[in-house]
């Protein structure tokens, strides 16, 4: 089982009141805000890449988001066998906001993932991986998730996540949940960061 939100500790997150710009979305202002993670990771920036997109094996790590879910169309046709994100593929994070462990509590959260990005970097490939919020209309709500991973020249990478939300709604959200997001942000890339070093240990470079 995954580390407690208590045992968490290491990667760093912050809420910041001006907001990051997004690819999709470019430059938000009015209630925009953005919440940031950063950690360092002793693992390929391949590994790491592999274990975001394997949405099948998040239940082994991943307390904030515990499920994946896909549409039904996508389900029966089958173009994800593997459980893994695509470029264009629709999905459904099942959140645990705050950290009470319980099915019953999970918030279902629309999405989908628009980019896939890969680069040359110095020390190795780097990796952009990009999803939008689909939960809200974009009028009201808009979200963008955009992860980072490139190598530091010294066998280890970072792994740099931020989300900016803007529209009316996200004044209610940093208002009510920006707190949370802050830890849980935090919780993602600490859980991320001890599983994909447990696995790279066994399997070895």
């Amino acid at each position: 089982m995954p580390p407690s939100v208590a045992q968490v500790a290491g990667a760093t997150a912050n809420l910041i009141r001006i907001p990051i710009a997004t690819p999709y979305w470019g430059e938000q202002s009015g209630q925009a805000f953005t919440v940031r993670a950063v950690v360092q990771i002793n693992a390929t920036s391949a590994a790491i890449r592999q274990l975001l997109l394997n949405v099948s094996a998040y239940p082994e790590w991943n307390n904030f988001v515990p499920r994946v879910s896909f549409p039904t169309a996508y389900t029966s046709n089958s173009p994800q066998p593997n459980g893994s994100l695509g470029e264009g593929l629709l999905f459904t994070e099942h959140v645990d906001m705050f950290g009470k462990g319980k099915p019953s509590g999970l918030v279902r959260m629309r999405l989908l993932m628009t980019t896939l990005e890969e680069t040359e970097h110095e020390g190795g490939k780097a990796y952009k991986v990009i999803w939008l919020g689909k939960g809200y209309p974009e009028w009201a709500l808009r979200s963008e998730r955009v992860h980072a991973i490139y190598p530091n020249g010294d066998g280890t990478c970072t792994y740099d996540v931020w989300e900016t939300f803007s529209g009316p709604l996200a004044l209610l959200v940093r208002l009510f949940v920006g707190g949370a997001l802050v830890k849980r942000f935090r919780q993602w890339n600490q859980e991320l960061k001890e599983y994909v070093e447990r696995k790279s240990e066994v399997t070895g470079p």
